[in-house]
């Protein structure tokens, strides 16, 4: 009994986790963008990192890679750093939410690959 009732518990978690965690089919991949900008702010955690910019005088939130991914291509929290200068390319939101959804990052003249 104590088996199943842990069992169960664990599935109820993992599927509240993944609902949590929202798709790619959000973005448009026929509306690639591509922005020059100074990180305004950063948080590198699972399960992706966050980049905030300010494009147009307009704060858009860039989504970029899981934590273990970013420091594999070596985009690591040094490198990835609020004020420096950052060129980002990627996916926008469908509903025009100032958002997009970053394939590749470029810092200090190096590009890391984040899908």
């Amino acid at each position: 009994m104590k088996t199943l009732l842990a069992a169960s518990a664990a599935l109820v978690l993992s599927a509240g986790s993944s609902f949590a965690h929202h798709g790619w089919g959000s973005y448009d991949a026929a509306k690639p963008i591509t922005v020059t900008a100074t990180i305004d702010d950063i948080t590198i955690e699972n399960p992706h990192g966050m980049m905030m910019l300010t494009i147009d005088g307009k704060m858009w939130h860039v989504t970029l890679a899981p934590i273990r991914r970013m420091n594999a291509r070596g985009a690591t929290a040094d490198i990835v750093q609020k004020g420096k200068t950052v060129t980002a390319h990627g996916y926008p939101k469908r509903d025009g939410t100032p958002e997009f959804r970053a394939e590749w990052i470029e810092i200090d003249g190096t590009r890391y690959q984040l899908r």
